[in-house]
This record gives C-alpha cells, sequence and structure tokens, in this order.
C-alpha cells in the first residue's frame, strides 16, 4: 500500500501549479484582453457610423416635417422635427464623446455641429413664422433663405466623416483579426497546460481519502443548516415531486396548518389534503408552473386550517429544475395575509365613512347658508325699504349700521358656502357674453362712497383696444375684483387706489386679460405674505380686529382663477401699498344681447309672479316689483304656483314670469320648472330662479328646461331690474340671461 504524501510535497506541488496556473492565467486574460479591445474598438466605429447615418435621418426627417407642416399648418406634421429637435444634439454629443481621441476629425465635427444647429434654428424660425404670420409669410422666409447649401455642407461633411470612420473601421478589422488568431494560439496552449496541470492536482488529490470525509462532513452540515432554516420559516413550506406532485418536504408550519405530523403528510398530494375543488385548482396552478418554467404567484387563496376557520392565503409556486435544467420539483410557499385583508377592509370602510362624512358635512353647510342668508335677505330688504322712508338722523344712522352689519353677515355666509363648493368640487363657472367695462365700473361704483367717505380717490384705466364684448364668468369676475378693490379700500387710509385692465397676449380664439389693483394702503410684511391665499389665514392679528374679515376671499378669489384657467399674485412695498394682480383668458365673441328698456309699454303689461316660501322675502320682492309699476302676485309653494299659472292662463291673464326660489317647500327649483315645461299652455311664461351661489345647470340644460335666467338671492335691485329687462319682449327663444 501505498504511503500517503507528506504534506510539505502536496504544499510544495500545489504551490508550483498555482504559479503556472496564475502565469497561464495572465498571459490568457492579456490576450483576451487585446481581443476583447480590438472587438470594443470595431463596435465604437461601427456605433458611431450608425449614430452619423442617424443624425443624417433625423435631420431629412425634420426638414420633410417643417415642409409638410408650412404646406398643411397641421401640428401632429411636426412629429418629425421635434423628435430631431432633441434627439440630434444628444447623438451629436455621443458621436463628440466616441470621436474624443480623434484629432484630425475634431474640426470636421465643430463645423458639423455649427451646420447643424444652423439649419435646426433656421427650421426652428420656419415653424414660428408658419404659426404667428401663415403660410406665405413662411414659404417666403424659405424662398428667401436657401439652405440648399447648408444642407449640401452637412451631407459632405457627414460624408467625410463616415469615410474616415469607415477607414478606421478596416484598419481595426485587420488588428482585431490578428488578436484573435494570437488568442486562439494562447487559448490553445493553456487550455492543454491546464489540463496538464489538473490531472496532476486530481491524482494528488485523489490519494488524500481524508478529503472525501471532509466533503462528506461539510455535505451533512450543510444539509442539517438547510433543515433547520426551512423549519424556522414562520410560512406554510412545501416541496413537490414534479412528476407525481407529491410533497417530499415539509416545514413545521406546514405540519400546524395541516394539524397532521410530517409522516402523514410526505408521501400525499393535494386531493389528501384539500376539498376535491381546491384541490383541482391547486393542481393546474402546480402544473402551470412546472410546465412554463417559471414561478406563479397567487395574490388570495382561501384555505381552512385545522379543518376550522377559513384563511386567505398568498401563494408563491417556483420549479426546481434538475442539473440538466428540467423540473424536478416544485416549491411552493403560502403567507397568512388574513389579518391583512382584514385591515384592508376596515381602511376601505373608513374611507367610505369619510367620504359620507365629508358629503354630509358639504350638505349640511348648504342648507345652514340657505336658512341662514333667508332671513338676512328680508332683513336687508325691510331695512332698505326703512332707509327710503323718512327718519330722524339717530335712526338712520342706525339703521344704516344695521344695514351694513347684516350686509357683512350675508358676504360671510357667501364666503363660506363658496369656499365649500370648491373644496366639494361642484362649484362650477357659467360662461357668457360680457362687458369688461361695465364689469369694472360696477365694482368701482359699490365701493366709491366707502372710498370717498375715507377721502381715497379710486379710479380705473381701462385702454380703449381691449374688446368691449368677451365670452366669461362675469358673476366670478367682479367677485374677485369685489374682494380685491374691497381690500384696498379696506386697508388704505389715504390716497389713491386704480384699478388697469390690459391685454397681456391674444389669438385667434382668446384674449389674456391682465386686472391689477394697486393701493396706498399699509402694505403686508413678510411673514404674511408666504400665507397670503390659504384659507382662514390672516395678517396681523391686530389689523384683523381693526378691519375684519374672516380669511376666505383670498382664497376663495384664487381658486375661481385657477377655475377660470388664469393666475392671481401680489407685489407688495411694505408701508407704501400693495398691487394685486390676476391674468384670466376670455373668448373672443360678438357683442352682447341688447336689453330691453324698462320703459317700453311691454314692461307695464307684464305680470310677474313670485314664489318663495318666506312671506318677508315676497313681501319685499312685490314692493320692489311694485315701485318698477309691474304688478305682481306672491305664493309660498310649487303647488299653489302651478295651480295659479294655470287659472290666470285661462281666464286669459297670463303671468309673463315667473320668480321663483330654488329651493321651495313642495319641491326644488328643477322640479317647478319641469312641471311648467310639461304643459303647453304655460310656454308663455319665462321663468327666472333666484339662487345663491352659481347655476346648479349648465346652460344647454337649463335651456331644455325653459329657465329663462338666473339672478342671486338675496337679488339686488339694478341686478333684478336688468334681468327683468332683458326677458320682456325677447324672441320665443331667447339666449338666457344670469345676472348676480
Amino acid at each position: 500500500m501505498r504511503q500517503p504524501l507528506h504534506p510539505r510535497t502536496i504544499a510544495f506541488w500545489f504551490a508550483i501549479t498555482c504559479m503556472l496556473t496564475a502565469s497561464i492565467g495572465m498571459v490568457t486574460y492579456w490576450e483576451t484582453h487585446q481581443l476583447v479591445g480590438s472587438f470594443d474598438s470595431v463596435s465604437e466605429s461601427h456605433f458611431t457610423l450608425e449614430k452619423l447615418q442617424l443624425i443624417q435621418s433625423l435631420m431629412e426627417a425634420a426638414e420633410s416635417s417643417v415642409d409638410a407642416y408650412v404646406i398643411t399648418g397641421n401640428n401632429e406634421r411636426l412629429a418629425g422635427y421635434r423628435t430631431a429637435r432633441y434627439a440630434i444634439p444628444g447623438h451629436l454629443k455621443k458621436v463628440t464623446g466616441l470621436l474624443a481621441t480623434h484629432p484630425r476629425q475634431k474640426k470636421t465635427l465643430e463645423r458639423l455641429s455649427w451646420f447643424l444647429s444652423t439649419h435646426l434654428t433656421f427650421l426652428h424660425h420656419v415653424v414660428d413664422v408658419r404659426q404667428n404670420d401663415g403660410y406665405e409669410a413662411a414659404a417666403k422666409w424659405i424662398a428667401a433663405e436657401d439652405y440648399s447649401s447648408t444642407r449640401g455642407e452637412m451631407e459632405h461633411l457627414l460624408a467625410e466623416i463616415q469615410k474616415q470612420e469607415t477607414s478606421v473601421v478596416r484598419a481595426r478589422s485587420t488588428s482585431t483579426s490578428q488578436h484573435s488568431s494570437q488568442t486562439q494560439v494562447v487559448l490553445i496552449f493553456a487550455a492543454v497546460m491546464s489540463l496538464g496541470f489538473l490531472a496532476l492536482v486530481f491524482s494528488l488529490l485523489n490519494r488524500e481519502t481524508g478529503q472525501r470525509r471532509i466533503v462528506e462532513d461539510t455535505n451533512q452540515t450543510l444539509e442539517t443548516f438547510l433543515r433547520s432554516l426551512v423549519e424556522r420559516i414562520p410560512y406554510m413550506v412545501l416541496v413537490k415531486e414534479a412528476d407525481n406532485l407529491r410533497l417530499t418536504l415539509v416545514n413545521k408550519a406546514a405540519t400546524e396548518w395541516f394539524s397532521r405530523s410530517e409522516e402523514d403528510l410526505l408521501g400525499s398530494n393535494e386531493y389528501d389534503l384539500r376539498p376535491h375543488e381546491e384541490a383541482d385548482q391547486a393542481m393546474e396552478k402546480d402544473r402551470e408552473a412546472l410546465q412554463n418554467g417559471r414561478p406563479v404567484d397567487i395574490p388570495e387563496e382561501s384555505f381552512i386550517r385545522g379543518g376550522k376557520d377559513t384563511r386567505i392565503l398568498h401563494t408563491q409556486k417556483i420549479p426546481i429544475p434538475d442539473a440538466q435544467g428540467n423540473p424536478a420539483y416544485l416549491l411552493s410557499i403560502s403567507e397568512d395575509i388574513t389579518e391583512q385583508k382584514k385591515a384592508e377592509r376596515m381602511l376601505q370602510l373608513s374611507r367610505d365613512t369619510a367620504v359620507q362624512s365629508e358629503r354630509l358635512k358639504s350638505e349640511f353647510i348648504r342648507n345652514m347658508s340657505h336658512e341662514i342668508r333667508t332671513p338676512i335677505s328680508v332683513f336687508l330688504g325691510m331695512n332698505s325699504l326703512l332707509l327710503g322712508t323718512n327718519l330722524t338722523e339717530e335712526q338712520k344712522m342706525l339703521a344704516t349700521k344695521s344695514h351694513r352689519a347684516a350686509d357683512n353677515l350675508s358676504k360671510l355666509t357667501k364666503d363660506i358656502l363658496d369656499f365649500s363648493k370648491i373644496e366639494t368640487g361642484t362649484f362650477s363657472l357659467e360662461l357668457q357674453d360680457m362687458n369688461v367695462r361695465t364689469n369694472v365700473e360696477s365694482v368701482l361704483s359699490m365701493w366709491n362712497e366707502q372710498a370717498k367717505a375715507k377721502g381715497v380717490s379710486l379710479v380705473s384705466s381701462i385702454p380703449k383696444d381691449i374688446p368691449a364684448t368677451l365670452v366669461g364668468d362675469s358673476v366670478r369676475l367682479r367677485q374677485v375684483l369685489t374682494q380685491l378693490i374691497g381690500n384696498a379700500v379696506k386697508f388704505t387710509p389715504s390716497g389713491e387706489i386704480i384699478v388697469r385692465v390690459k391685454t397681456t397676449r391674444t389669438n385667434d380664439e382668446q384674449v389674456w386679460l391682465t386686472y391689477e389693483v394697486s393701493d396706498t394702503g399699509i402694505g403686508m410684511p413678510e411673514d404674511v405674505q408666504k400665507h397670503l391665499f390659504e384659507p382662514f389665514r390672516q395678517g396681523d392679528g391686530s389689523a384683523t380686529r381693526r378691519y375684519g374679515g374672516t380669511g376666505l376671499g383670498l382664497a376663495i378669489s384664487k381658486r375661481i382663477v385657477d377655475l377660470m384657467g388664469g393666475e392671481i399674485g401680489f407685489e407688495n412695498t411694505s408701508a407704501k401699498g400693495s398691487t394685486f394682480w390676476f391674468t384670466i383668458p376670455f373668448k373672443k365673441q360678438g357683442a352682447a344681447n341688447a336689453i330691453v328698456k324698462a320703459e317700453s309699454p311691454a314692461w307695464a303689461q307684464s305680470r310677474v309672479l313670485v314664489i318663495d316660501d318666506n312671506e318677508m322675502v315676497r313681501q319685499l320682492l312685490r314692493h320692489q316689483l311694485s315701485n318698477w309699476a309691474m304688478a305682481s302676485e306672491g305664493v309660498a309653494s310649487g303647488e299653489m304656483a302651478l295651480e295659479l299659472l294655470r287659472r290666470e292662463q285661462q281666464l286669459g291673464r297670463p303671468f309673463a314670469i315667473a320668480l321663483f326660489d330654488m329651493h321651495l317647500a313642495d319641491m326644488d327649483g328643477i322640479a317647478f320648472a319641469r312641471a311648467v315645461k310639461k304643459e303647453a299652455a304655460l310656454a308663455g311664461t319665462k321663468l327666472l330662479v333666484m339662487i345663491h351661489g352659481g347655476p346648479p345647470l349648465d346652460p344647454a340644460s337649463s335651456a331644455a328646461l325653459g329657465i329663462a335666467g338666473w339672478v342671486a338671492k338675496p337679488p339686488k335691485a339694478d341686478a333684478l331690474h336688468e334681468c327683468l329687462a332683458s326677458l320682456i319682449e325677447t324672441p320665443k327663444h331667447p339666449d338666457q340671461k344670469h345676472v348676480a
């Protein structure tokens, strides 16, 4: 029996083998590195050629795209130009990086870059001229700027670079071929030497039987470790044979879930563990994973644990291949996600509850606003009538203060309602013909008396070139102007307030107007400015107590301007005044519909039916109509109104206009309008609705219901007069008039 080799002998031969192997490896690595470098150089040259061809193709596509756009005016034709404009600089940058080591081509590349940039700039100018001045101007520009020479120079430079790079490719290919031959020789030599040394090492190691025991011990240790690891995984782990899908390995969690011992589980399949229907589904997923050779993820599957409670599992089935790559085993890992699903359901329930709570809150705010505004409207109306009577100076002073306080309370409830609508997404805009100058002047007249009392000059500046009539929401526009001008009057103790309107830009369909409200007031400190447009945020507390306010006005104004597609901001110089501005796009349109004068004969012949569940409101409105020499009747509900409309129609005394609240005691305004619309005999009566906030329906839906117009409640005298005048002696199907 041969004696085992001495450890020093093994170490000596092992060292020799390592040194020779390392030397062979280094030589092989160097030759392979040279070969790979050659391949990379060739690939780099090909990549450069491809980029140059791509740049040429992109430029041709850009020219074709711009030519097509100049001819058709279709923006979609600019797709090629836009792609080239953003892609060519990037490709050119990559080519520059690739050719950085080629000084001969640097100047050529710089000239090419200049020509490409110049040509793209020319194409950009052509597009701008076509967009702004039309086809003829663009054609003249193209004719005036002959770019054929530029194109020819670009093509010449591209061809020159491509030619030089092609020669580089040939040279590098030759070098690569030489390196390939050398590498083959080196690899063959290295392979032979490696095999020889491996044979020597193998013969030495084969004599050492003790190494086998070490390997066996190592494998046993590894197997024990893996088994211990699987046992401690908190998820259910199953391993099945690919042929018959029977269990060959289970962990502790699996035995607990199935309430069976490991011996009982091994060798069983799904039909032994689950109901037949569930077993069919599980086996189908098993076969799918084995057939496709890819993991299968089952987000949710039900499982009856221990024959008692039903749980929800997240299962992954992973095929395990053998040495030949064929599926040999199937690994199944299942996680209990029952509690997670319960938490998700609770979260969804909480979310639904929060949404319902938000809806109820918004509905409560709307209802409370209506209930509060109705008595305020009555008070304001009655107080206005009281101020029109003979009063002593003291009585007049007290009545005026009461009127001002009630008006402030009315504005507060309106702000709260508007903010609630904005937050819940029910705030809407109504587009109609509007007069720019009239809108500004009407708001100025509202604040003129208060400004005059403080000694503040309130003026406006509206250039003549601004279109007289545009399409927009005049009600919301006046609301923003009222807020900004009111703030200026409030915080300006002396000096002047100037309202300017100017055209920012215009196109064939729209005009962008910028409104500026400048004052010489107290200004704003810097710590206030950053929270200026946030709701319920006010400036200095002492200023708030002195001047009043809710902190909602500017927040609502910003939301309105945003809804109109505009923007709002301010410029401030503390202690020297402020300038608030907002820009809004308006649609162009013809002149507004003419308003019928109230002095026409038809005015005195028109009877108005007032419908409101509040008696004081009815009295106030009838008194106002009486002052305008208009006959009127009043009822408290929709049913009473329908009966009176039918009776008066039969007697030949039809009502020309029905003025009714949107929220009646027995039905809402839409239901009342629908009831009137159904009766052909009542078609001659025009419907005018009193609303809080913006119209609940769009113009098309309103016209379908026969609603001729909207008026804000409480209706101001001039607004109601204007709206009534617009409905008298109008055509059979007039355009709706909405007045706030």
